[in-house]
């Protein structure tokens, strides 16, 4: 017999009900306390390791060198409007050492242990990761937090506090330092985090707190950490490109005149996110005829018409990891002519820089001349530009970058390394009444994008199973896709 949980508080004095409550949720709040943080691999099994953030911290101290100290703080909360929040979305080189998807966050690294008390005890560390305190009128509104034992228990630091006394922590901690590395970029951090922040960021203030310490900016030695990938890392990206994979097929299968670029954006999307993508690792890009010549188009609100083109750049992000792919499909199932051609020297320039690629060349001297040579050769050719330095206004963009945690990841010098991932991307863009352009090639957009890994002797092409081949594009396009079913 079900029971009617409210009639039954309803029968006690108010006293006696109001206790009953905070009992069972203190007692809740308890079990979950001490229990950690039950989302946090139970839910996903295939996280990326403790042990994987613990070795990047244990890196970067080894950077940083004796007498020093780090620190890292989360990305802050964006208000989408009024008092809703965009859905979350870490800090990358904050969650490259932490592991924590939490805002209101502080990471603090010393290459000398000091003595701090938590719920450990007392005893000797070299990190602390600064949380909120877990508070259960809150949790139910938005969701568990780790708290600082969790921050322990689940994601393995040596010690873990609440925010609430980061400036005391460093305060005796800095006397011992010469050096601290701060990010130097301003912070939009919220609450005691922010507090501390601005403290960091007012440098004539924080002389007058802890003496005479030299700043510097961590970012630079976090960012060449996260250019190679390890292979826990590669797994993620591998599976965040197969399930974009599959998106761009179900987009290539049920694409139809008279569709809506949206409907391929919302099709791209149910495939990625019903195979666990969390994010889209950017704003998909599904833009037809004159949308196809718009780098970054994001409306994705016109009606698709027989015979025209349409760029389709969309990447899912899987565990914080970003894939990036581009495809363009001939609505109605063929390519014309005209559209087959700059096709062609599109895919010519994808498959003859990619071929450069390996440990030791320079992608943006090497790779990225060689796209642009065989671009401009071909505009040449179809007397498209009468100019060769005309090519920049069709092909106004490099040929690619490095992907990771960001999809626009990072890389100092440019210069390959065995594990980094990075796009290739070649295209060319021609708007409706290009000056000396024979009209039928206005409003053909053409853009491929693959994900390639640069491996010991070469490289491998991630996405080599999604068709590049025009003719294989155009006999994928037969094959029936869920996106052409009625959805009432």
């Amino acid at each position: 017999m079900k029971t009617n949980r409210s009639s039954t508080y309803a029968k006690m004095p108010v006293r006696t009900a109001l206790a009953v409550i905070l009992t069972a949720w203190s007692v809740s709040f308890a079990f979950s306390q001490a229990t950690g943080y039950p989302e946090y691999g139970l839910y996903d099994t295939d996280l990326l390791p403790p042990s994987f953030f613990k070795a990047n911290r244990e890196k970067l101290l080894r950077a940083i060198g004796d007498s020093a100290l780090a620190v890292f703080y989360s990305a802050p909360e964006h208000t989408r409007i009024n008092d809703t929040e965009f859905k979350y979305r870490q800090d990358n080189d904050f969650f490259y050492l932490t592991g924590c998807n939490q805002p209101n966050s502080l990471l603090l690294l010393s290459s000398r242990p000091f003595e701090v008390s938590d719920t450990s005890g007392k005893h000797s560390v070299r990190e602390i990761l600064f949380v909120e305190e877990r508070n259960p009128a809150r949790e139910t509104w938005t969701g568990r937090q780790l708290g600082p034992y969790g921050a322990i228990t689940v994601l393995g630091f040596e010690s873990a506090l609440p925010n609430s006394v980061i400036e005391k922590t460093l305060g005796k901690i800095i006397p011992n330092t010469k050096e601290a590395y701060f990010p130097l970029e301003p912070s939009q951090a919220e609450g005691k985090l922010a507090e501390f922040v601005r403290t960091v960021e007012n440098y004539e203030r924080l002389l007058q707190h802890w003496g005479r310490v030299g700043i510097r900016n961590p970012v630079p030695l976090v960012r060449q950490m996260r250019e190679v990938k390890s292979p826990e890392e590669l797994r993620l990206i591998r599976r965040a490109v197969d399930i974009s994979m599959d998106g761009h097929r179900q987009m290539l299968k049920s694409c139809k005149p008279g569709m809506y670029e949206y409907q391929l954006q919302a099709l791209f999307e149910y495939v990625t996110v019903s195979q666990g993508a969390e994010y889209m690792a950017y704003p998909c890009i599904v833009g037809s005829n004159e949308n196809s010549v718009i780098l970054h188009y994001e409306s994705n609100r016109r009606r698709l018409g027989a015979g025209e083109v349409i760029v389709a750049d969309c990447g899912a992000e899987y565990h914080n990891y970003a894939s990036d792919i581009t495809r363009t499909i001939p609505v109605g199932g063929k390519f014309t002519a005209p559209q087959r051609q700059i096709y062609d020297i599109v895919l010519s320039a994808q498959e003859k820089s990619m071929d450069l690629m390996k440990p030791g060349v320079n992608y943006y001297a090497i790779v990225n001349k060689k796209a642009i040579d065989v671009v401009r050769d071909g505009l040449l050719k179809l007397g498209i530009i009468k100019d060769s330095a005309d090519y920049r206004k069709y092909f106004m963009h490099g040929v690619g970058h490095p992907v990771g945690l960001d999809v626009h990841d990072v890389s100092l010098t440019g210069v390959l390394k065995a594990g980094e991932v990075w796009t290739v991307e070649p295209g060319i863009y021609i708007p409706a009444h290009s000056e000396g352009v024979d009209p039928k090639y206005w409003n053909i957009g053409v853009r491929l994008e693959d994900d390639v890994l640069v491996t010991e002797n070469g490289y491998e092409l991630l996405t080599k199973d999604l068709p590049r081949d025009p003719d294989a594009v155009e006999r994928l396009m037969k094959e029936p896709g869920i996106g052409a079913l009625p959805v009432k």
